[in-house]
């Protein structure tokens, strides 16, 4: 009988790992053009386990989903002079892997930058 136990014990913890492996994805992030030191960016950037390659004229980061850290900050409003390509060019400032995108809230528009903070 204790033996049977163990065994289901066994397999339980099996599928357990199994479920935990399966839910860690890789995600990819394009940060510049290729370069030499692609793989040592990504290593410094994704301290756990991030890799990098070069794919054709870019490098792109290899890393495990949700080890990234984002950090948000507004940057004004929109408006006609300044739309989604302006609001993005100002959130370039904040590094290679910034997003700046206009946000609708009420009637305003407003300019938000997502930007990787980790």
């Amino acid at each position: 009988m204790a033996t049977f136990f163990h065994y289901v014990l066994f397999i339980l913890a099996l599928v357990a790992t199994m479920e935990l492996a399966a839910e860690a994805g890789v995600c990819t992030r394009q940060i510049g053009a290729c370069a030499p030191s692609c793989s040592d960016i990504c290593a410094s950037k994704y301290p756990n386990g991030g890799k990098g390659a070069c794919q054709g004229d870019s490098c792109v980061c290899f890393y495990e989903c949700g080890t990234e850290k984002r950090c948000n900050v507004g940057l004004g409003r929109c408006s006609a002079q300044c739309s989604d390509a302006c609001c993005a060019a100002k959130c370039a400032q904040q590094g290679s892997l910034s997003e700046g995108f206009c946000d609708r809230l009420g009637y305003n528009y407003l300019c938000q930058c997502s930007y990787d903070c980790s």
